[in-house]
């Protein structure tokens, strides 16, 4: 740590907010009330491609690919067209609007997290770093329980540029009214959350919270595996 840390940025989905189960609940409601269109495709047939290509769509949303509108529309267009389902032209904005109104709803937090909270809130200013879309990370909040913990809420929305690139770090810390010493990050993505944080002289926390996460060792990045252990850091 460079300097006294007065402030503490979070991203939320995978961080906090536990984005799988979550997500995994609200894709079984949509293929619940959608179910006269899916036939013979298996509710895990699915989830599984709508998963892989909402993933690959996301990466091309942080390099700037596509914006957010071709992002939550073709999730489920591509998803299924690849499942060769039949649809009227209007099902797709309605699919996905069903999705994030069921998803922003859903409560469970990452374990820990609100403990973790508990602990900090007392202690520093917290914020809420996210690629999300900043009217739906509002509802997961206030669903989970999280909302009054943060003074703060930065999105890409907001920003017209996600993570990682570094214009959203600088709006954050700008927003902060902190300096780059007085600010850490805590993520779960080394690439888009942590390097460009650290690249943009804030100090970061790598929270690995994924399986594969855990196998990659990265030099000279301070990481958890569970957030719990923030208590020790800071």
């Amino acid at each position: 740590m460079k300097g006294q840390i007065k402030m503490i940025y979070f991203d939320l989905d995978h961080t906090l907010w536990d984005f799988e189960s979550n997500s995994q609940e609200a894709l079984k409601m949509v293929y619940q009330k959608y179910n006269h269109i899916f036939r013979e495709i298996s509710l895990n047939r699915f989830v599984e491609s709508y998963k892989k290509i909402n993933k690959r769509l996301w990466e091309m949303y942080r390099k700037k690919e596509i914006g957010q509108v071709e992002l939550k529309l073709l999730r489920f267009e591509i998803t299924l067209n690849a499942l060769k389902i039949k649809h009227r032209e209007d099902l797709i904005e309605e699919m996905n609007n069903t999705y994030l109104e069921i998803l922003s709803k859903q409560k469970l937090l990452v374990d820990g997290a609100m403990e973790t909270l508990e602990y900090l809130k007392d202690k520093y200013e917290l914020g809420i770093l996210t690629n999300g879309f900043r009217k739906t990370q509002i509802v997961k909040m206030k669903s989970s329980g999280i909302y009054d913990y943060f003074s703060i809420l930065v999105s890409s929305e907001d920003v017209g540029f996600p993570k990682p690139d570094e214009r959203i770090f600088n709006y954050a810390i700008l927003m902060s009214k902190k300096s780059k010493d007085e600010i850490i990050y805590v993520g779960d993505d080394l690439e888009n959350d942590i390097l460009p944080a650290i690249k943009c002289g804030i100090d970061a926390i790598w929270f690995k919270n994924h399986e594969e996460s855990l196998q990659i060792q990265e030099k000279d990045v301070l990481a958890i595996s569970k957030l719990i252990e923030l208590k020790n850091i800071l």
